[in-house]
């Protein structure tokens, strides 16, 4: 469902939060495209998107996004001081971090409805890339207004995919922060069902103080005017069964010890995670949410296959799953993809190979060795690799292997 912001009264005084400051964005170029992730879990991705034909506004409306953003977090931090919204930041080079905006140049000139636009931006995010189930888009529209006094839009699903659209030509009189926060929420889930102060015949929105963020209308307050659920009964921090937008997944937990996850290697290959986070080559350290569940694929590099898991993960499966709850560690083990066999006799004997023994055997592939005596001899026992008296040995052969038979002459028969 679809929830837009509609302005109530036009003409009112546009006016930031006291002590608000202008934000300027750190990054730099436009890229259409998700970069590189360094903050773990699921997270909300920044988007300016422009109309076909429409000049090139990304640097005015990134700065503009910025400072909302940066609004939004410091507000929602007052409201509740345990939690705040993850937003998808990136590195631009040594230590700058900031916002990763991604640019994305719209197929259409205009659009008919706040719906439409919000039908259409979603496919069309979708089909640039920014699809992933474990990123909401919050997207700026630089272009005209689409319907008038219509702020924004936004949608989605409390534990699936949700956009936020921000218009700010729509409302020019409303503060953009105070937009940003009302359609961002719409995107982590709210309004869920069951919300008692439900707004008759508007589900979406809730009706019981006009200071809610969620009120379905603004007189063009500044964000510092409005609450976070009045009164908490309705989808923030409330005491009912139905969802409640602080168990968002979007958002960071601040009251709550961050957890180490350490990934070393043997061999060589990748390690990445299906939440964003890691994504290593090398050993590496991630930081994450207590109780943050995600899975690590192993992927060997050419010419090596994977062998196990040692530590947090176990087993011989590439994918593990991971519930964190105290710090933990784990190591991703590669080998070869082929290995040399070596085989040597002491005595008078052979070493029979299934299947066949080569230079250049199939690492990973079990492996039959049987020690046959010459008429005469025995037996005697195994060195290297296999070890025993048995004249049976599987060795493993994930790595190089070196294995001897010894062989004793046989007693003179009397």
């Amino acid at each position: 469902m679809r929830k837009a912001l509609v302005l109530a009264v036009v003409g009112c005084a546009f006016w930031l939060a006291p002590g608000a400051l202008a934000s300027t964005w750190c990054g730099n170029g436009e890229l259409a495209a998700d970069r590189t992730d360094i903050v773990t879990g699921r997270q909300i991705h920044t988007v300016v998107a422009i109309p076909a034909g429409a000049p090139d506004t990304f640097a005015v409306t990134a700065d503009q996004l910025q400072t909302d953003v940066d609004s939004v977090d410091a507000w929602w931090v007052g409201q509740d001081a345990t939690r705040r919204p993850r937003f998808d930041l990136a590195n631009f080079g040594g230590t700058t971090t900031c916002l990763d905006i991604s640019i994305m140049r719209l197929k259409e000139t205009g659009f008919a409805s706040a719906d439409d636009a919000f039908d259409t931006i979603t496919s069309e995010l979708a089909a640039d890339g920014f699809n992933s189930p474990y990123k909401k888009s919050l997207v700026y529209y630089s272009g005209p207004s689409i319907e008038t006094n219509v702020c924004g839009v936004g949608g989605g699903d409390f534990d699936g995919p949700g956009v936020a659209i921000v218009i700010p030509t729509g409302c020019p009189t409303v503060p953009s922060d105070t937009v940003l926060a009302h359609e961002l929420l719409h995107a982590l889930g709210a309004v869920p069902p069951g919300d008692p102060h439900a707004c008759p015949g508007d589900a979406a929105h809730v009706c019981d103080s006009p200071t809610d963020v969620l009120y379905p209308t603004t007189h063009g307050e500044p964000l510092s005017q409005k609450v976070l659920d009045y009164n908490h009964d309705d989808y923030y921090a409330h005491s009912g069964a139905w969802p409640d937008i602080q168990d968002s997944l979007w958002l960071s937990h601040l009251d709550q010890p961050q957890l180490a996850f350490k990934v070393a290697f043997v061999g060589s290959g990748t390690v990445t995670s299906d939440v964003p986070g890691i994504a290593c080559v090398l050993t590496c350290v991630t930081q994450w949410d207590t109780g943050s569940e995600f899975a690590v694929t192993a992927t060997p590099s050419v010419g090596q296959r994977f062998v196990g898991w040692r530590g947090a993960c176990t087993g011989i499966s590439d994918y593990c799953s991971v519930t964190l709850t105290t710090p933990e560690a784990t190591t991703a083990v590669f080998g070869p993809a082929r290995i040399p066999v070596k085989t040597a006799v002491k005595g008078k004997g052979r070493i029979a190979c299934t299947p066949r023994c080569s230079l250049s055997f199939h690492a990973g592939t079990p492996l039959t060795l049987r020690a046959v005596p010459a008429k005469g001899w025995r037996f005697s026992r195994w060195s290297g690799a296999c070890k025993g008296t048995r004249a049976v040995c599987r060795p493993k052969t994930d790595f190089a292997l070196s294995v001897r038979a010894s062989f004793a002459k046989k007693p003179a028969s009397r």
